[in-house]
């Protein structure tokens, strides 16, 4: 653990610091004062040098002002940092020291420290070590060990042939010939050891030091280490109000000794004669220092002769000594002092601060409240400043604070552990585990912080980091959280992608999307941008049913060929799951479900988050248990507030201050926010435009009046207090704040200028101090709440009555704007406030036909972006405007509406609004065309529903009135009729090719007959067996002799299975490739699975 030498030593190193690779490592050791000498003559000051200095004395430092180039060399970063390093390490040692003493029952861990007594010359008995590499040795690397003074210069060849034969492994003490011939160690770089590479510092043992024989009261200790600070940042200056005695004393002793010590030794370099110092000026030590054996060698000192005796005439030393003497009263031991000298010397405040408050605690009751009152305080202060001087040693920026006030940053949220679960979640995940996370809290609790915080180390690590966000009061527009991300993504990769990569991507987009790539560019518009032509193609099969299912296939082919091809990961970030519209939690669960991607390894991580309420009784709770049970792995993070010890860390953190200075105020803040983070952020920054926390120009930092905080009185729950804090705004503002409220989380500038020129009311001015209040925030041309309870509180200032007449009159004023535009993200947000508004805010009854055809054709272009749920409700709003007599006055628009609605409702499963819509037509239309799509989606509705006897029953109905009759019995002989009639029919194609090019089916009726047929063979293969193949007969027939449907194919691939099980296995695949071309060239995809599933079983 440690040689006792006065030369340098090669250390073998056992761990992984070894700087080299080599484990050596060269430690010197030097006594304080000169350390500190040694280590500002190191200092470069003239790169430290403004243009003050330099106009004042020139260039060239060598002219400089001593004064002035100790001053520099003082506050420089270099010598600070070192500095910090010795007294951190001094304090750790009495704080082990006495945590080792608290702990023992028998008393021998005090004589693991003999410190010096309080009061006496700290300094002179302490020793500072040096490495031969910049690297950090802590104090648990080498722990002090008992050992004799009778000997320090012993020879060390000696002590390693001690200890050689108590240790066989001559390697762990390689002594170098060369360093032991003899150099010092004193030299500025000895064996290239810098003076600032520092490994640690220690107080030597004091022999015979009976006076502390235990330490029980530390204030004394505190004071006297708070002495050597003072020194120590001085660079050796002492206070002339220390210690009189001391300084007289040993100048008489020394100017006797100039030129011998007290023992015929050489004088240092400073003047003085050498201290007794058993590490002597170049010390080693076994830094792995696990050599168990030496604890059993007892008192190392036994190895060693006597030590010279101490130097008799320090009566002064002697007094603390010998406890014969009468004990001694701080007051004659220890005096307050000022480190003004410190702070004319530049030396940081906090610094000053933390000497005058180790020095203050010798005043005991009388001592002020920042006064320190143990050393571990002292040492959790040191700590700090090393690790974070930019917050907790230098200086505040007064000038910048003084007109922004507090700063707060994200990063002070820190939430290590589930930042730390994230991490390896999302590790795990791009490295093929099926995975996801979902992060969980109240309201204010920081969750979009860690999320974002994650977002920083995804892109600083080369990924990407994709996000949306879901409203509370959403635009209705499509999957407007998912577009949201992947629009940014297209429109960064063709601006800032390479094109050589951008034209793989869009190959392979290409090739995964085909031709229905369309329908993925209506809702990512951006897409259209990296496709190029191919999105421009005519939109095919405008009657898919199963539309919704083909936007989450594509968005899954999508997101494959992203997270594949990208050259990153990708991950997908979407905040507020507890607002997602059903059909964007339907395509969230489809893309966690999708397989590898056939384009390579997928490197894809999706990253929700959510109030609690939203994992209980809404459809997330339900798409987590979901994916679940298909094997996905879902990494649950539960956000909890902020405990008291953590909210006073982040008021240190925010104060730049240490948290015993800040404990009392944390326990208000803490007292009256409970620790939500978002109620303690908005709190301070309160206190500080209130100036109940305020910078204090004479001490350089915060300060605060505990007093009126304290009595401040404040509402209990966060909501409360962001109103309270908004009603202090302006009038304007607040009115501004109120109206962009209405449109959700974030709006951008185009709404609002837009708003502000249809309205005539200032709004852009009035944001613009919001962003300055910090209540908004302003990104790329977007205004966005800095929370949504930001946002709920603005939107609560509007009174209830008063909220449809104002979503009524902005949706009303941005209807021009939009069609002026023709931008379909501002028409689908002012049909959305109009529909808030609803038929109540109405002014003009006129206007209602207005507003019924404007959900018509919003709710259109819903359907083409395969959104059936926001599509439903614009039609459903639409209805809603109608009138009485609409049916008689506006036939059309409401035959239209309830059509389109009926659709929708039949995608969405909706069996209850599908009958009361396909009544209300079936009663009032014309004709029993204007009927007969009602008709169809009831029928498919209930076949979807698994109700097929009523499906079935409806359908034969609805084919009667088409004209369509089927038999009322079904025979085997009736069946092979059938057969032989579509048989010879098809005997008048001369060729398969022929066939497949017949003509197309033109009649509406008999179009809509067709449809009933194939739902109702569907039907028999599952219900009536015996009576499906006069169902296909009847399809293949019509196709015969009216042409071709969209599902011919689906008669002629039963058709084939039916002479397949009759035994004609050549001719029966024969038709089953027949319909496959068929279905290639204008198949209906509502019948594709079908046909695909019943051929392959022939193929």
């Amino acid at each position: 653990k440690r040689l006792i030498t006065n030369r340098s030593y090669y250390l073998h190193l056992n761990d992984s610091r070894s700087p080299n690779g080599n484990g050596i490592m060269i430690i010197n050791s030097i006594e304080l004062r000169q350390w500190a000498d040694g280590a500002l003559e190191t200092i470069d000051v003239s790169s430290l040098a403004n243009d003050s200095i330099t106009s004042s004395f020139g260039a060239d430092s060598l002219y400089w002002p001593a004064d002035t180039r100790k001053s520099m060399a003082l506050s420089s970063a270099t010598y600070l940092k070192s500095a910090l390093k010795v007294a951190r390490s001094l304090a750790n040692q009495i704080c082990h020291a006495k945590n080792n003493e608290d702990g023992s029952s028998n008393g021998e861990c005090s004589r693991l420290l003999q410190l010096p007594a309080p009061g006496s010359d700290w300094a002179g008995r302490i020793t500072v070590h040096l490495s031969s590499n910049p690297i950090d040795v802590y104090d648990g690397d080498l722990q002090p060990l008992p050992f004799s003074h009778d000997n320090p210069r012993s020879d060390p060849r000696e002590l390693q042939d001690i200890l050689n034969s108590l240790i066989p492994d001559e390697s762990l003490f390689a002594i170098e010939d060369n360093v032991l011939d003899g150099a010092s160690s004193c030299d500025s770089e000895q064996n290239g050891v810098s003076f600032h590479n520092v490994a640690r510092a220690e107080i030597l043992p004091f022999p015979n030091n009976d006076l502390n024989s235990s330490i029980v009261d530390e204030m004394p200790f505190i004071y006297s280490l708070g002495i050597v600070f003072y020194e120590l940042f001085s660079g050796g200056e002492k206070h002339p109000a220390i210690h009189p005695q001391i300084n007289s004393c040993r100048r008489a002793r020394n100017e006797s000794n100039r030129f011998k010590g007290d023992a015929g030794e050489p004088m240092s370099q400073n003047g003085h004669a050498h201290e007794p110092n058993p590490h002597g000026n170049g010390c080693a030590f076994d830094m792995a220092g696990k050599l168990s054996i030496l604890d059993k060698i007892g008192d190392i000192g036994d190895l060693f002769d006597k030590m010279e005796d101490e130097d008799p005439c320090d009566d002064f030393d002697m007094k603390f000594r010998n406890k014969k003497k009468g004990p001694q009263t701080r007051s004659t031991m220890m005096r307050s002092v000022s480190v003004e000298p410190l702070k004319l010397k530049g030396l940081p405040m906090r610094l000053c601060d933390l000497i005058s408050n180790m020095i203050d605690c010798v005043n005991g009751d009388l001592s002020g409240d920042e006064a320190y009152r143990n050393m571990s305080d002292v040492c959790s202060d040191l700590q700090l400043m090393l690790d974070r001087p930019g917050r907790f040693l230098h200086d505040l920026d007064l000038d910048n604070l003084s007109l922004t006030g507090l700063q707060l940053n994200e990063a002070l949220f820190d939430r290590g552990m589930d930042f730390s679960t994230l991490q390896n979640s999302y590790r795990r995940s791009i490295s093929g585990a099926n995975e996801c996370a979902i992060i969980v809290g109240p309201s204010g609790i920081g969750k979009s912080v860690l999320a974002n915080r994650l977002g920083t180390y995804i892109r600083s690590s080369g990924g990407l980091f994709l996000s949306g966000k879901f409203d509370q009061l959403p635009s209705a527009k499509p999957f407007s959280a998912l577009a949201s991300a992947f629009n940014d993504y297209c429109n960064k990769m063709s601006k800032e992608g390479r094109l050589s990569h951008l034209q793989i991507v869009a190959s392979k987009l290409r090739i995964a999307l085909g031709g229905e790539a369309l329908h993925l560019v209506k809702v990512i518009p951006n897409l259209s941008i990296i496709l190029g032509d191919l999105a421009s193609g005519p939109d095919k099969d405008q009657d898919c049913v199963d539309a919704q299912k083909r936007l989450q296939y594509l968005l899954c082919q999508f997101v494959g060929v992203i997270s594949s091809c990208s050259g990153a990961p990708v991950t997908l970030f979407l905040d507020d799951l507890q607002w997602a519209d059903p059909a964007s939690i339907s395509a969230i669960n489809q893309i966690l479900l999708m397989s590898e991607s056939s384009y390579g390894k997928r490197q894809f991580f999706f990253l929700g988050s959510s109030r609690e309420e939203g994992m209980i009784d809404h459809a997330v709770g339900d798409m987590v248990s979901s994916i679940c049970h298909f094997g996905v792995h879902v990494n649950i993070v539960k956000l909890v507030c902020m405990d008291e010890e953590m909210t006073n860390t982040m008021v240190s953190d925010l104060l730049c201050l240490s948290p015993r200075l800040t404990r009392t105020l944390s326990e208000i803040i803490f007292h009256k926010t409970k620790g939500n983070p978002l109620f303690f952020s908005r709190l301070m920054v309160s206190l500080c435009k209130d100036s109940l926390v305020r910078l204090s120009l004479s001490r350089r930092r915060w300060e605060w009046d505990e007093e009126k905080i304290q009595s401040r009185k404040l509402p209990d729950d966060v909501a409360a207090f962001l109103t309270s804090s908004i009603e202090r705004l302006p009038q304007e503002v607040q009115m501004a704040l109120s109206t962009l409220s209405c449109f959700g989380h974030a709006t951008n500038t185009t709404l609002v200028k837009a708003l502000e020129g249809e309205c005539g009311s200032k709004l852009i001015e009035p944001l613009e101090i919001a962003v300055a209040e910090g209540f908004l925030d302003k990104v790329n041309g977007t205004y966005s709440f800095g929370h949504d309870r930001l946002q709920e509180a603005a939107y609560n200032m509007i009174p209830p009555e008063d909220r449809c007449v104002l979503h009524f009159k902005y949706g009303d004023a941005l209807v021009p704007r939009s069609l002026e535009l023709q931008d379909d993200g501002l028409l689908f947000t002012a049909a959305s406030q109009i529909n808030r508004g609803g038929p109540a805010a109405l002014e003009d009854a006129e206007q209602a036909v207005v507003f019924a055809n404007l959900n018509l054709t919003v709710g259109r272009k819903a359907m083409e972006m395969s959104d059936f749920s926001a599509a439903y409700s614009f039609f459903d709003n639409g209805i809603s405007f109608l009138r009485k007599n609409h049916w008689r006055e506006h036939y059309d628009l409401s035959l239209q509406l309830f059509e389109s609605a009926s659709n929708c409702a039949v995608v969405l499963g909706d069996i209850t609004s599908l009958k009361l819509l396909s009544d209300q037509i079936c009663t009032f239309a014309k004709s029993l065309e204007d009927k007969l799509n009602a008709m169809y989606n009831t029928v498919s509705a209930l076949a979807y529903g698994s109700q097929l006897p009523e499906s079935v029953d409806k359908c034969i109905i609805a084919l009667s009135q088409l004209g369509e009759k089927l038999p009322d019995s079904y025979s085997e002989a009736d069946t092979k009729v059938y057969i032989a009639q579509t048989q010879d029919m098809l005997k008048g194609f001369t060729t398969d090719q022929e066939l497949i090019e017949h003509k197309e089916m033109d009649e509406p009726n008999k179009i809509m007959a067709m449809k009933f047929y194939a739902r109702l063979e569907i039907s028999f293969h599952m219900t009536k067996v015996e009576a499906q193949p006069i169902v296909t007969m009847k399809i293949v027939q019509l196709s015969i002799t009216q042409g071709m449907s969209p599902v011919s194919p689906l008669g002629f691939t039963f058709f084939g299975m039916l002479l397949a099980r009759l035994g004609d296995i050549r001719e029966g695949c024969r038709y089953v490739r027949i319909g496959r071309k068929l279905l290639d060239g204008m198949g209906s995809k509502e019948v594709a699975g079908e046909g695909i599933a019943i051929g392959t079983q022939i193929m």
